[in-house]
C-alpha cells in the first residue's frame, strides 16, 4: 500500500509510455501524414464537386421547361387577343404583362427563348445546355414527336 494514499491513474502508467506519448503529442504530423489528408479531402471534394454539377444541370433544364412553359401560356393568350398576327416576341410578352418585367429572356446557359407558332400550335424552344440547334438536349415545349424529328 502507498503511504501517500491511492494512486492516480497517470501514475499507474510506466514511465516509458508516458514519455513516449509526451515525444507524440510533441512530435506534431509528418510531411506523408499531411500530403495523406490533403489527397483524401481532394478526392472528396472532386466527387462532391461531380454530384452537385450534375444537379446543377438537372435543376437548369428544370427551370428552363418551367420557363417555356410560361412563355407558352402567355403566347396563347397574346393569340387570342391578337388574332391575325404574328407570333409574339418574349419582350411583348413582358410589355403587354402576360410575363413579368423580370422575366429572364434567355435559358440558363445564355440562349434566347424561340416562339413558333403554327395554324394549331405554339412552342417555345431553347438549344438546351450544349448551346448547339438541333441536338438531342434541346428543350421544346411541348415536345416534339419522334416521328416529325426525322429521327
Amino acid at each position: 500500500m502507498n503511504p501517500r494514499g491511492p494512486l492516480k491513474e497517470n501514475q499507474m502508467r510506466p514511465i516509458k509510455t508516458r514519455s513516449a506519448l509526451r515525444k507524440a503529442a510533441s512530435r506534431g504530423l509528418t510531411l506523408v501524414e499531411l500530403v495523406i489528408v490533403i489527397t483524401i479531402i481532394g478526392v472528396l471534394t472532386a466527387a462532391i464537386s461531380i454530384g452537385v454539377m450534375a444537379a446543377k444541370k438537372k435543376a437548369d433544364v428544370g427551370t428552363t421547361n418551367t420557363a417555356c412553359n410560361s412563355i407558352r401560356s402567355a403566347s396563347i393568350l397574346w393569340k387570342s387577343s391578337h388574332p391575325g398576327d404574328d407570333c409574339p416576341t418574349v419582350d411583348q410578352l413582358k410589355q403587354e404583362g402576360l410575363l413579368e418585367k423580370a422575366f429572364n429572356s434567355k435559358d440558363p446557359w445564355g440562349n434566347p427563348f424561340q416562339v413558333a407558332c403554327d395554324v394549331d400550335e405554339i412552342t417555345c424552344s431553347t438549344n438546351g445546355p450544349d448551346r448547339k440547334e438541333g441536338s438531342e438536349d434541346d428543350i421544346r415545349v411541348p415536345p416534339a414527336d419522334q416521328g416529325s424529328t426525322g429521327k
